[in-house]
């Protein structure tokens, strides 16, 4: 919600933001200029080959005359761009979808510049997209422009770029880049604090809500054509989009890392929360793709991974013009990464279409079979096919930003061939993805910006399960023979754009679900906790149902107490072990109404008779019942002289006694208990692993039940953890020791998460205790990136050191 602001004093209220956030920040760059002279002279003194000696003696005799220059200029470039107009209007070139090439200097600093941002969102990214957010909704929703001095990358850009206009030389900023970094980084993050704190007070965004879609239903191959039909000829074939995850818990620095959404309906929230663990390093990469195939960042279809809104428009790209600005319903208008609104060339995808796949010799019939011996010679062959598929299709591109995307796939899917980690059988069924990804990626260009796209879903969570499968219940075969269905069924239909992908994906995890507890030991271990569940779940259930059924009864507070914690639960084990409605249950929860009657009031002889013929046998099933919790037998003999206590008591009391039809209806409610409770998951379980051998009459040995640690999660990191992937390998720290496990089993209720180590041991644990865990760092992901983020990350780093690859 947004305070009403007319529009002359939002500009004033921007312009005031942006003027406070460049003192601030002209403040720390005024102060970094001591800090650069120590650095550099520090350096002189430190061991180094003899031209390096010569770089950093330039160097500091150049910093000594020109320091004051580099300020100088960086002050005037920063007061430019705040005096610039800070709302976008597309050029005549953005609408034409024009494209330019500019200097290798320009590129160099924008990619140093991108860098620096990059660092800086790792601690700011909230702050940051925050402001960004809240500039633009007191600009009517119109982008910023990708000059404004709010945007990182504008700040960063002015103090590289004057460093080599005040006559420094660029090969000495390597000395210096990390001292301007650590330097400048704290001081900025408090001043776009500030900046948000100001534009709260005025009533701007005071809460910046999560923003997420539904996912479409998918389809399965054999009613493709009817699913195709029900989807509709406006629907958007994304499926899920990200939320903007704000208020996500910054964890005092430590990293959280987790997964995604474990079903369809709830990609949104669990993409957004699974992608914030990657951090806002993932969101810069995010950008730095938007600036290198188009020349703009993503617009919100790809919405920050770390929270706020896109950082819309940023510095032309390496070889991309602007964008059209301007979005429909978060998916970028027809000029998205240079691809015309008709789509790809002709001659591309005919291209495409004509491929072959790669040769079916590369794959045995007998997952694993080969490739033990074979391996590196068959990467090699998968590798050199690869490069020349792709060079034939490259060779077809209409336009530069095709021959971008052709290069960026490429090197992308090199990337991940090249992962050793990954069993070399899987890695070139992977390799066999290429062209059907490009071909979408070609189509659809958002598959860059946004890492909950399908297609990345699924090549994540496989390489999640594969990246240390062997000791994992998934043997490698079956592993192998899943990704061999999957990468066919894609290949089966090249025309159908994400909704395969995102099919295939949903049919994965069902695999994982079925396949992760195959093994009989953990089979065994999923049987134990799915009846603690149960049994914990339904005790609390069956408490808060007693509370309401008798809470405005004249029962003695003994007997409530009792009943709450000590018969609730003799009613859950009952029902758990023999069923709700099995006799000897039902005869519990009579037992449990008979009790309430009988320790109140009896002022008549009729009642008093009744209960002098029935307390044997009341008494009796009270017995029975402790017996069946395994209650120790002084204990029993206590709670049994407490209760007789109270019914003599009863027994003489001449007040009010409860209407028998009252009792009626509590006996008949309490008979079908299961009917009435409701579980909103919210209550943590008491669990006691000491007990639940006993309890439920199971063996229970080779089950760890965490029940401490960790504090308090707060309720995101709980909506995170009910939503992990399956199959994917974490680092338990528990007790002072590490386990590598995998996540292999969640409970029906959603209530219990089973981590099964490869030591044999497993590790029952709650939702809330897993939210604590990952919150604290305690229980943390393997794998800091995931596999197509990482093939991303390494292919811009290809391209950096060789631009003109991309459009050779």
């Amino acid at each position: 919600m947004v305070t009403s602001i007319p529009p002359r004093a939002g500009s004033a209220l921007a312009f005031r933001v942006r003027k406070e956030l460049l003192a601030r920040a002209s403040v720390a760059m005024t102060s970094l200029l001591n800090v650069v002279r120590e650095r550099l002279l520090a350096v002189m003194d430190e061991a180094a080959p003899s031209r390096e000696k010569q770089l950093r003696r330039d160097a500091w005799m150049a910093y000594q005359k020109q320091n004051n220059r580099w300020l100088d200029g960086v002050l005037k470039a920063w007061q430019n761009a705040l005096m610039a107009p800070p709302v976008a209007r597309p050029s005549a070139l953005s609408l034409a979808g024009g494209f330019e090439l500019i200097g290798t200097e320009v590129v160099e600093n924008k990619i140093v510049a991108s860098r620096m941002a990059l660092g800086l969102m790792e601690i700011a990214a909230t702050e940051v997209n925050d402001l960004r957010t809240r500039l633009k909704a007191i600009n009517a929703g119109r982008e910023l422009t990708s000059h404004d001095i709010v945007h990182p990358e504008t700040l960063f850009l002015s103090v590289v770029a004057q460093w080599t206009e005040s006559g420094m030389p660029r090969e000495a900023w390597p000395l210096v880049n990390d001292v301007v970094q650590r330097h400048l980084f704290e001081p900025l993050k408090a001043a776009y604090a500030e900046g948000n704190a100001l534009l709260v007070q005025q009533g701007v965004l005071p809460v910046i809500e999560f923003n997420t879609n539904v996912t479409p239903s998918g389809f399965s191959p054999s009613n493709f054509d009817r699913a195709s039909a029900d989807s509709g000829a406006g629907a958007s074939p994304h499926g899920s989009a990200r939320p903007a995850a704000r208020g996500y818990p910054q964890n005092n620095g430590q990293s959280m890392r987790g997964g995604s959404a474990q079903g369809p309906g709830s990609h949104g929230l669990a993409a957004g929360l699974s992608a914030y663990w990657r951090g806002s390093r993932a969101q810069g990469l995010i950008d730095q793709i938007g600036r290198l195939l188009v020349g703009t960042a993503p617009s919100s279809a790809g919405a920050p991974l770390s929270g706020g809104a896109p950082s819309a428009g940023h510095a032309p790209g390496m070889y991309g013009a602007p964008m059209a600005s301007g979005a429909m319903d978060g998916v970028p208008m027809g000029g998205a990464f240079g691809i015309q609104p008709g789509g790809p060339s002709a001659p591309l995808m005919t291209a495409l279409a004509q491929l072959p796949m790669l040769g079916d010799a590369y794959y045995s019939n007998q997952p694993g079979a080969v490739y033990q011996v074979a391996a590196p010679m068959l990467v090699q062959r998968v590798a050199e096919q690869m490069r020349q598929q792709s060079a034939e299709v490259k060779s077809k591109a209409g336009t530069d930003a095709e021959k971008a995307i052709v290069e960026l796939v490429a090197l992308m899917f090199q990337s991940i061939l090249e992962e050793d980690r990954i069993p070399t059988g899987i890695r070139v069924w992977f390799a066999r993805l290429q062209m059907p990804v490009l071909r979408m990626a070609l189509a659809e260009p958002d598959f860059f910006t946004k890492l909950d796209h399908p297609t990345r879903q699924l090549i994540d969570h496989m390489g999640s399960c594969v990246l240390g499968f062997d000791a994992s219940g998934i043997s490698s075969a079956a592993l192998e023979v899943e990704v061999k269905r999957i990468v066919q069924v894609i290949e089966q239909y090249p025309e159908t754009g994400v909704r395969v992908y995102q099919r295939v994906y949903e049919e994965f995890q069902l695999f994982l679900k079925k396949h992760l507890t195959q093994k009989p030991t953990t089979q065994k271990v999923v049987g134990v906790a799915e009846r603690v569940e149960q049994k914990e779940t339904l005790t609390i259930q069956y408490t808060i149902e007693l509370r309401n059924q008798i809470k405005d009864m004249p029962v003695r507070d003994e007997i409530r107490e009792f009943l709450y914690k000590v018969w609730a639960e003799v009613l859950a084990v009952s029902a758990v072990r023999q069923g709700p409605q099995h006799e000897e249950t039902l005869l519990l929860k009579k037992t449990a109404s008979d009790l309430i009657w009988a320790a109140s009031a009896k002022p008549n002889r009729a009642d008093r008779a009744r209960v002098i013929s029935d307390l044997p046998d009341l008494l009796q099933c009270l017995r029975s019942g402790l017996t069946l919790l395994n209650v120790a037998q002084p204990v029993q003999e206590a709670h049994i002289k407490a209760i007789s206590a109270i019914l003599v008591e009863a027994f003489m009391s001449k007040t009010q006694a409860i209407a028998d039809d009252q009792i009626q209806a509590l006996a008949a409610r309490l008979a079908h208990l299961e009917d009435y409770v409701t579980d909103d998951g919210t209550e943590e379980l008491p669990l006691d692993a000491d007990s639940i051998e006993e309890l439920l009459g199971i063996d229970a040995s080779g089950l760890e039940v965490i029940t401490q640690g960790g504090g308090t999660a707060t309720p995101i990191m709980l909506e995170w953890a009910r939503d992990l992937d399956l199959g994917v390998w974490f680092v338990l720290n528990f007790n002072g020791q590490e386990a590598q496990v995998q996540y292999v089993w969640r409970s029906p209720l959603g209530h219990l998460h089973l981590f099964a180590s490869n030591l044999g041991r497993s590790y029952l644990i709650q939702t809330v205790r897993v939210a604590a865990y990952l919150q604290t760092g305690l229980l943390e992901p393997q794998e800091r990136e995931s596999l197509t983020l990482r093939a991303t990350r390494n292919a811009l780093g290809k391209i950096e050191a060789n631009p003109e690859r991309l459009l050779a």
